[in-house]
């Protein structure tokens, strides 16, 4: 599970809040142990957008299409309260401008990786990994990026894998990173059970911070 914190000033007497997607979270994780870097932290609370919704089961298997309507209307964001502060932690601040489109992010996780012809590949999982890419799209509640080849290819080129939902998408704004987004979705195209992540042209869907920047900061000044 990859957890990033916000805050623009917790100090060694508050406690720990983080940005998370929803789909991440097991059933009953409160009162739960995490470990976080070095330090084990118990979960006090979770609190979840008040936008989410179910996914029909039917959706879930077979073509895609219906599914992928569905998930551009959706909401994949909780806050999860620890119930201890992380000594030494150095929280991001989290990005509240519209001004994402066509800007270079660089992406962290720990799921599986490939090439962009292999595609994701299984049991490669485990390592923080980095990569870069561009903000390609911007809706609602998601920003896009697409593993681009060629001479559209950043550096260090790259898409999110199995396993790297929840990772941070990091932009630097006049030398200061932000929290502008986090891993949450594949596009699919065609049968649910054939796709495989990680190849050329295809795009993710993040979690776009700066819709629910007004959201995370009343949410935490109140819990």
């Amino acid at each position: 599970m990859h957890l990033i914190s916000y805050g623009d000033s917790i100090t060694s007497n508050q406690v720990a809040k983080f940005i998370v997607p929803l789909h991440l979270l097991p059933p009953n994780i409160i009162d739960k142990t995490l470990q976080i870097g070095e330090y084990e932290v118990k979960v006090e609370k979770v609190i979840i957008h008040p936008g989410i919704t179910d996914i029909p089961e039917s959706m879930l298997s077979g073509d895609a299409s219906d599914l992928m309507t569905l998930m551009m209307t959706t909401h994949d964001i909780a806050l999860v309260k620890l119930s201890s502060d992380l000594p030494d932690s150095a929280p991001i601040e989290i990005y509240s401008e519209n001004k994402e489109l066509n800007q270079v992010i660089k992406g962290y996780g720990r799921g599986t990786t490939g090439t962009g012809i292999t595609g994701s590949v299984q049991g490669t999982q485990g390592k923080l990994r980095l990569l870069q890419n561009r903000i390609e799209e911007t809706h609602t509640n998601w920003v896009s990026i697409t593993f681009d080849s060629g001479e559209k290819a950043l550096d260090l080129e790259g898409i999110d894998g199995a396993g790297d939902s929840g990772g941070p998408l990091i932009m630097a704004v006049e030398g200061k990173d932000y929290l502008v987004a986090l891993f949450s979705w594949d596009y699919i195209e065609g049968n649910l059970e054939e796709f495989v992540a990680g190849h050329y042209g295809k795009k993710s869907y993040q979690v776009r911070i700066s819709t629910y920047s007004d959201w995370i900061r009343k949410t935490m000044s109140e819990n």
